[in-house]
């Protein structure tokens, strides 16, 4: 715990145990997030003190949908949201949520935490209240498990002009007391923080290390229109269901909406049956994407042309292909495909190209490419999920 609050100490605004005078806070308006720490690395004695401190909290605030409005989210392996911001503006009714909160165990993704703060709590461009402060009060008593991710979402929370207020609970409060006398301060720590002002809006900060050998979520510097390009009547349902699985993790981590990017595929009505078996997370339109499965492909040059013409001329994204290619085309075809190709990369589309099996010509594949580091290759579908890291890292750092 000591660790991760010097980590972060610089970017966020912790608690100091002051003498502040409970009496001035007016009951002024604020929208509030709680964000406790439900990892195996807490006892379960210290996380029920964690749900009776929040209760105490939440008692000395004026809630209502015009005064302060609270939230919650658990963290662990996973972030569970247990309920939204604003979702009830009876005390009574929060207090009994909070005290049904159930402890989870597993690791400490502190990571996932604020960077579900500030894409799902507070997002830039929506759902976020104006002129009032935007605060997050994170209740915690282990090292994140992934300290460069941490200190990359931690920024990221800074930069959106996001309050953070850090508990440590365990070794850093070990007695309950000590952790209900600093409610009042903390209360009036809250109320005393401006509205919130996000920070000019700068280029996403990579961690290239966090993306490629961990599951840390990136945003790409530009908008992005990203198609998904495979042929299921060329690859089998079977292999589809592989690709709609690497099309919906891919899309969870990309920060989508931050970046004003879209995802969406083109191929043939044959993998939407196998979107039943795919479990698709936030960070993408499952429905979209059902209605991007239309249509049939009687080659792969039919379909690159599709691709091509899927794109809006007037839209000013960045157009960003990623092509599925599961076997060596034969000489006219490859004429064909070369050609379409050629047309979409004068259009400005960025090409990536994902070579799966031993059937593919490596050749073909790094003439459809835009750039030779944008080829990738696997030995089976099944283990597409080896790609996932240098993908994404090649879409977020695309100029």
């Amino acid at each position: 715990m000591a660790a991760f609050l010097v980590l972060v100490a610089a970017i966020l605004v912790q608690l100091v145990f002051s003498s502040d005078d409970i009496t001035g806070c007016g009951n002024k308006p604020a929208d509030i997030e709680f964000v406790l720490d439900s990892s195996g690395s807490i006892l379960f004695k210290d996380f029920r003190k964690q749900l009776q401190f929040t209760e105490n909290l939440v008692d000395l605030f004026d809630i209502g949908s015009n005064k302060t409005r609270v939230g919650m989210v658990s963290f662990s392996t996973d972030v569970i949201p247990e309920f939204r911001l604003g979702e009830n503006d009876n005390k009574e009714d929060i207090k009994k949520k909070i005290a049904g909160v159930k402890y989870q165990g597993g690791r400490t993704n502190t990571g996932d935490a604020l960077h579900y703060v500030r894409t799902r709590t507070f997002p830039v461009g929506g759902g976020r209240r104006p002129n009032v402060p935007h605060i997050t009060i994170v209740l915690t008593d282990g090292m994140s498990q992934n300290s460069s991710y941490t200190e990359q979402e931690a920024a990221a929370v800074h930069g959106q002009g996001i309050t953070v207020f850090v508990i440590g609970i365990g070794n850093q409060i070990d007695n309950f007391d000590a952790l209900q006398s600093i409610k009042d301060r903390l209360a009036v720590r809250t109320c005393k923080v401006p509205p919130a002002t996000p920070a000019p809006p700068t280029p996403p900060t990579v961690n290239e290390d966090a993306v490629l050998y961990g599951n840390a979520h990136c945003g790409p510097k530009i908008p992005v229109d990203l198609k998904i390009v495979f042929d299921t009547s060329a690859i089998g349902l079977d292999n589809s269901k592989f690709i709609m699985r690497f099309i919906a993790d891919v899309s969870d981590r990309l920060d989508l909406q931050q970046s004003q990017s879209e995802v969406g595929t083109v191929t043939n009505d044959c993998a939407t049956k196998s979107l039943a078996d795919v479990s698709f997370g936030s960070g993408h339109d499952r429905e979209k994407l059902e209605q991007s499965l239309v249509g049939t492909s009687p080659s792969f040059s039919w379909m690159m042309r599709k691709l091509r013409l899927s794109f809006d001329q007037q839209e000013q994204r960045k157009k960003v292909a990623v092509v599925f290619l599961g076997e060596t085309l034969d000489g006219a075809e490859f004429r064909k495909v070369l050609r379409e190709t050629g047309r979409a990369k004068f259009m400005g589309i960025q090409i990536l190209v994902v070579g799966v099996g031993t059937r593919v010509n490596s050749r073909q594949a790094s003439f459809l490419a835009t750039q030779a580091n944008q080829v990738f290759f696997a030995l089976s579908y099944d283990i597409i999920d080896e790609l996932e890291g240098p993908l994404l890292l090649q879409i977020c750092t695309l100029n």
